[in-house]
């Protein structure tokens, strides 16, 4: 019985949620006719479509066929937060050829210390965990060699999956579905962070396999967003 118990209290402990035991403090949930200006600031092609944050690549006006324009979202100036554990809901990219990053991050990252941690998804179910810092000896960027989000048979696209971001006073945590995927140990910054969401292009927009400037890629898709503090 006693064997029991404490087996039944691991497994409980390794599936606890990452958000158990902190205080909500902010959501989204897009229900709105369009994107709520006090809560963000957003650039290019963003929509709201059935509940659901939609950042699109639309043609690039009086350009040649193939140029596109991207989008972007941000609670910077609107919504910043100190350590905390920050959380998404994403349909991620499925052809390749563009990124969309989930991130939170210092608005100012020529500061020391300063940070942005990220979520990439670069389509086919590549999807890289990627921390930017900012200390006394420099700029670094840190990503594994393998990522260690592991979706294959388009997993990451074919239904939205919980993304999470936790960051600490000495860590920065990511998570995908309430398990923990990376983690990396830097100093902390001492500025709160905002959320961000963009759908980038290559280097002067243009997309190869997208001439038809009436048919553009798939979007990137947020279902809903929330944020907690940790006590």
């Amino acid at each position: 019985m006693r064997f029991a118990l404490l087996l039944f209290l691991s497994t409980a402990a390794l599936s606890a949620a990452p958000s158990m035991g902190l205080k909500p403090i902010w959501e989204e949930n897009f229900d709105g006719k369009e994107l709520d200006p006090k809560k963000w600031n957003s650039s290019g092609a963003v929509k709201l479509v059935d509940g659901k944050l939609s950042l699109e690549i639309v043609a690039a006006p009086g350009a040649k066929p193939g140029f596109w324009n991207g989008a972007s979202v941000s609670t910077q100036g609107k919504f910043e937060s100190m350590q905390g554990y920050f959380e998404a809901s994403i349909r991620v990219l499925q052809s390749k050829g563009r990124w969309a990053d989930f991130s939170v991050r210092n608005a100012d990252m020529g500061k020391s210390p300063s940070a942005a941690m990220s979520f990439t998804s670069t389509g086919n179910d590549k999807i890289d965990t990627t921390l930017w810092f900012n200390d006394e000896t420099g700029s670094h960027t840190m990503t594994p060699k393998t990522s260690p989000v592991v979706m294959m048979g388009g997993v990451s696209y074919k239904k939205f999956h919980t993304y999470g971001l936790q960051w600490t006073a000495k860590s920065y945590i990511f998570f995908v579905d309430g398990r923990q995927v990376q983690r990396m140990d830097r100093p902390s910054p001492k500025e709160p962070m905002h959320i961000a969401f963009s759908h980038n292009l290559p280097e002067g927009g243009l997309l190869k396999d997208y001439m038809n400037p009436n048919m553009g890629p798939e979007p990137l898709q947020v279902d809903w967003v929330k944020a907690y503090k940790i006590p």
